[in-house]
């Protein structure tokens, strides 16, 4: 088996070159006349052929010193033998004679050049749209060529013989993402040549889903669908309501959030951005807490002036036996101060240098909840 892939393999290669020679071949006529070859000297190629053709008398075309391994002829050339052809297959120099007249100076000689294989690829690049489609490249040349491409999305013919096209088929680019391909066009015995494929990058998409998700007042965890062909980043519009800062491609958007202390519902906007499109604005709505909020305990919880400039008094009654925690969040739930008292009577607080809005004073005590509403503006 070995010995017929042997064998098989040079037969192949040289059916190939045969056949780029002799695609391109010439036949080159002398004419034979009295005394005389024409023309007695010609430039040849490998694959070329040699015709004489008689015009008068009777002569030979007979070979001498020719190249090594060159076929010699000898053949009459007569009103009866009017032509001969030989194939030059060798590259080198070839004398030859009319032999009854060689003394007579009927003598001429042909130099056979040996096969110059050539290649040419245009253009260098086609730039193609994001779809799906094909494009072409022009290969000129006097050989049998093979083409590859480096990339699965892009495929194309696997060759030809002398001038030719190359077809290049390319799927759809769903990344937004640029991306190229190279084509190597090969010819025996030259440099490879490499045209190339940029394909653009799809145009930038971004959706996420359900526009709002409803949540329980206890802590917990809730998700969006993202669906995107690039990198995205999010941020949430609550420090309670909080999620991952970027992401790429399809995928989910986690929120977790912290237990709602109020008695009231809040609501968190998480913003998802991609560069070059609108935002995209989704929700978390949390339930108002249930968790001991009793607007009978610490029934003498007072906020007053409310509203209130930012400076105000909160009168917890008379609780001189238990220890009380003041908690002061703002509308979306967040901590701006805490602090522990004990006695009873008023207690000054000031949110002056706070901004202007609804907060929540919370007041803990003897395992009893109490929240009071205020509203400052100057």
């Amino acid at each position: 088996m070995k010995k017929s892939t042997l064998f098989i393999a040079p037969l192949v290669m040289s059916l190939v070159l045969f056949i780029s020679i002799s695609s391109f071949a010439v036949k080159h006529v002398v004419t034979v006349g009295n005394y005389f070859f024409n023309p007695s000297s010609l430039n040849v190629s490998v694959g070329d052929t040699m015709r004489w053709v008689w015009s008068a008398g009777s002569h030979t075309t007979t070979s001498g010193v020719i190249p090594a391994g060159a076929a010699p002829w000898d053949h009459q050339i007569n009103s009866t033998n009017t032509s001969y052809e030989y194939p030059v297959t060798v590259a080198g120099t070839y004398n030859y004679v009319c032999t009854p007249h060689a003394a007579m100076g009927m003598i001429a000689t042909f130099t056979a050049s040996g096969f110059v294989p050539t290649l040419a690829v245009t253009p260098s690049n086609r730039n193609v749209t994001a779809t799906a489609g094909s494009t072409t490249f022009t290969v000129t040349s006097n050989s049998s060529w093979t083409s590859t491409s480096n990339t699965g999305w892009c495929t194309v013919n696997a060759g030809g013989t002398n001038n030719g096209t190359i077809t290049a088929n390319y799927t759809v680019n769903t990344s937004v993402t640029q991306r190229v391909a190279n084509i190597t066009v090969t010819v025996s015995g030259l440099p490879d040549q490499t045209v190339t494929v940029t394909q653009a990058g799809a145009a930038p998409t971004l959706t996420v889903g359900p526009a709002n998700q409803n949540v329980t007042s206890a802590a917990g965890t809730t998700s969006f669908s993202v669906t995107s062909n690039t990198t995205w980043t999010s941020i949430s519009s609550a420090d309670w309501c909080t999620v991952p800062a970027s992401g790429s491609g399809n995928g989910t958007l986690t929120a977790t959030y912290t237990a709602n202390p109020l008695n009231v519902v809040r609501v968190a906007t998480i913003t998802t951005t991609v560069t070059g499109l609108p935002q995209q604005m989704v929700t978390v709505t949390q339930s108002a807490s249930s968790v001991g909020v009793s607007e009978q305990s610490l029934s003498r919880l007072q906020v007053y002036p409310n509203p209130s400039t930012g400076l105000f008094r909160l009168d917890v009654g008379n609780l001189s036996d238990c220890e009380i925690r003041v908690t002061i969040l703002d509308i979306s739930g967040k901590n701006i101060s805490s602090a522990n008292y004990s006695g009873s009577g008023a207690y000054s607080f000031d949110l002056t240098n706070s901004p202007v809005g609804i907060y929540f004073i919370r007041c803990e005590a003897d395992g009893k909840t109490a929240v009071r509403r205020l509203v400052v503006n100057r």
